[in-house]
């Protein structure tokens, strides 16, 4: 009896704790990029597990963080996945999943992602090297290969993460000045 009134208090503490937490409306969720069940932005290197499942190959050098391999890949039941990367910012979130297929595979994974998210933009079919980009709520979503390639990688980007490590359009800021020597 005398663990039964601190267990029930604890009960209504923590009740009446998410009663008084506003609802945030969360993004439809087949709209969320959630590779492998990694959410881009909020999944973290540091817990993945079991760690018999990957290893550490270094340091992201454009992100700060861990880069870290995948292995027993079939456990994704995936047809034709042969290599996913993960890239870590300094925070240790998941900012970049790569996900290297085999080319057989490309058409299904194209159809995946064109039924998950909206498209962006494509190149022609009959491109030399080929590109798709899909837009998700936590990121966007990139398909690359060249048109004689027996792999093709689909690039899962966490928001905001491809802007800020790198710069495709040219369009951004200007380097600044070099520094002038001082006058004499």
């Amino acid at each position: 009896m005398k663990q039964f009134f601190p267990l029930c208090a604890a009960l209504l503490a923590s009740v009446s704790v998410h009663a008084a937490t506003p609802a945030a409306q969360p993004e439809p969720a087949g709209n969320t990029a959630a590779p492998l069940g990694l959410e881009l932005g909020k999944a973290r290197c540091s817990r993945l597990s079991p760690p018999q499942n990957h290893a550490r190959t270094g340091t992201s050098e454009w992100a700060g963080g861990d880069t870290v391999e995948l292995k027993h890949l079939e456990r994704f039941h995936l047809p034709g996945l042969s290599r996913v990367v993960l890239n870590c910012d300094a925070q240790d979130a998941v900012a970049l999943v790569t996900m290297t297929f085999e080319r057989p595979a490309m058409e299904e994974v194209r159809r995946k992602l064109d039924e998950r998210y909206a498209a962006v933009r494509k190149t022609e079919g009959a491109a030399e090297n080929g590109y798709a980009e899909w837009s998700a709520a936590n990121g966007s979503l990139e398909l690359l290969y060249g048109r004689d390639s027996k792999h093709f990688t689909v690039a899962y980007w966490a928001k905001g993460a491809k802007a800020k490590y790198f710069s495709y359009s040219g369009g951004g800021k200007k380097p600044a000045a070099p520094p002038q020597p001082a006058p004499l």
